[in-house]
């Protein structure tokens, strides 16, 4: 059982680790070197966007007259005549003037206060090291893409190690009004999935949300009496598929089509050392997903009706933006199962499943905060060791707050409940978790932080093992 547990908040722990791409796609330094601008011009606190970056991002890297901005220009591929001359000539295009890449690294620490691991400090010295690049080809083009190396802690085990790879194309204002019509073709979901209001790209503590990173706990294989169990292990996060998306004055929507991860070993080394995110199934059954959000007051997403600027700065005080964002959403998908008994008899099936989840951001002035909630239901992710339903919920309330413009203080209250059968061998039916966050975000420069975070777990201690009452110090740095 205690080896049950402990795979269970390894893999959870794992899956939101993993999918470290808060730097992705939009905090990389090259585009304050594009801009020749700070790192606060698009962001409240690296990397969660103020209302600049969150306009620069949706509509695919570029401003209201990039032109105006830009101080490190394209390269031209092909003359603007030629535009004039197709399909008699080839569409021009550009690339960027210098090099789209950037580098950044974590410096991670981790102190045991309850005296539950082995080691009562733990250096992860580098945590994470990331290439990532990104740009525009043209004016209706963007792109993205980025390779981790990651070395990963679970609870005072002996660190693991491996390599993701993520990419992506999007081709905007494919027709209609401009960027109301955008399609994405790669590794989808790593600016949508999940809600809008509480996107693990956006975060500021040192881990992901819960309510993306949590899957069903397989049961114990020797209680069980199984040699192989290969369960339901979905989480919310990007996948392989194709996304249609689009941004207005006040509203985004993103729908899309993905292989599904269910069957990715997340928390744990692949064989090969190295991943596609979100690569881990590929069968005939496809997932859906859906994504909504409404902005009230503040800034528009495509910066409309905003008069021309000579200047990207949003001043002294960047990080704030008074408006009320509301987001909703939606994913539905099909899970292959395979149980194999110490005989060797072979049992195969499918799981349907579904989340439907709400959110709610609300800044104003020094304060944000925000809500969530999502539900969800497994048809039957215990195949023929039950034919029992699983429902389950997840909710957070967090709360961020200005001290100065580089000093800042968070606060997260995180809750899972999983309705597990209680008629499977090997499995405890209790796995229900409370987890409070408690930190705070130090700016030594705009492209350098420090994280001090304390979790504990007033409920579910006991499936956490080595990571409950621990204190976390990070060290981040981009350029």
């Amino acid at each position: 059982m205690k080896q049950s547990f402990r795979f269970v908040h390894l893999v959870i722990l794992g899956a939101g680790i993993l999918l470290f791409s808060a730097a992705e796609a939009f905090a990389i330094p090259t585009f304050a070197r594009r801009y020749a601008t700070s790192c606060a011009t698009c962001h409240v606190a690296y990397p969660r966007l103020n209302s600049v970056g969150e306009s620069f991002r949706l509509m695919g890297y570029q401003f209201p007259d990039d032109e105006r901005y830009r101080k490190v220009q394209p390269v031209e591929l092909g003359d603007e005549a030629y535009k004039r001359l197709w399909p008699k000539a080839l569409w021009p295009s550009h690339i960027p003037g210098r090099s789209p890449l950037s580098l950044i690294t974590r410096f991670m620490v981790e102190a045991d206060l309850d005296g539950t691991r082995n080691a009562n400090t733990t250096f992860l010295l580098p945590e994470e090291v990331e290439l990532v690049w990104a740009g525009n080809l043209g004016d209706n083009i963007s792109f993205y893409g980025d390779i981790i190396a990651l070395q990963k802690d679970f609870g005072g085990q002996d660190p693991d190690s491996w390599v993701t790879l993520k990419a992506w194309l999007q081709f905007q204002s494919l027709f209609g009004r401009d960027n109301a019509f955008n399609l994405r073709i790669g590794t989808v979901g790593t600016q949508t999935m999940g809600l809008f209001t509480a996107r693990d790209a956006n975060i500021y503590s040192t881990h992901f949300y819960t309510y993306t990173s949590w899957f069903l706990p397989p049961p114990n294989l020797e209680q069980a009496g199984l040699s192989e169990f290969r369960g339901n292990n979905f989480n919310i996060s990007p996948q392989q598929g194709i996304e249609l998306n689009g941004v207005g004055r006040r509203w985004f929507y993103a729908l899309g089509i993905a292989n599904g991860n269910m069957n990715e070993p997340f928390g744990s080394v692949p064989e090969s050392d190295i991943s596609f995110v979100g690569a881990g199934r590929n069968s005939d059954n496809k997932d859906l997903y859906g994504h909504l959000a409404y902005k009230i007051g503040g800034t528009p997403w495509d910066r409309s009706r905003e008069p021309p600027s000579d200047t990207l700065s949003t001043g002294a005080q960047f990080w704030r933006d008074d408006a009320l964002v509301l987001s909703l959403y939606g994913y539905s998908g099909t899970a292959d199962l395979k149980t194999v008994d110490l005989d060797g008899n072979v049992w195969e099936g499918e799981d349907d499943f579904w989340r439907l989840g709400v959110g709610f951001q609300h800044r104003i002035k020094d304060v944000h905060w925000s809500l969530l909630y999502i539900a969800g239901s497994d048809d039957d992710p215990y195949g023929n060791l039950s034919d029992q339903a699983v429902d389950n919920t997840t909710w957070h309330a967090e709360v961020l707050g200005f001290v100065y413009p580089w000093w800042i203080l968070y606060g997260r209250y995180e809750s899972l409940e999983m309705d597990l059968p209680d008629d499977v061998f090997g499995l405890n039916p209790n796995q229900d978790i409370d987890k409070v966050v408690a930190g705070t975000k130090l700016m030594i420069r705009p492209n350098i932080f420090c994280n001090v975070e304390y979790t504990f777990y007033p409920e579910g201690e006991e499936l956490w093992e080595g990571l409950d009452q621990t204190l976390f110090l990070l060290l981040s740095v981009a350029f």
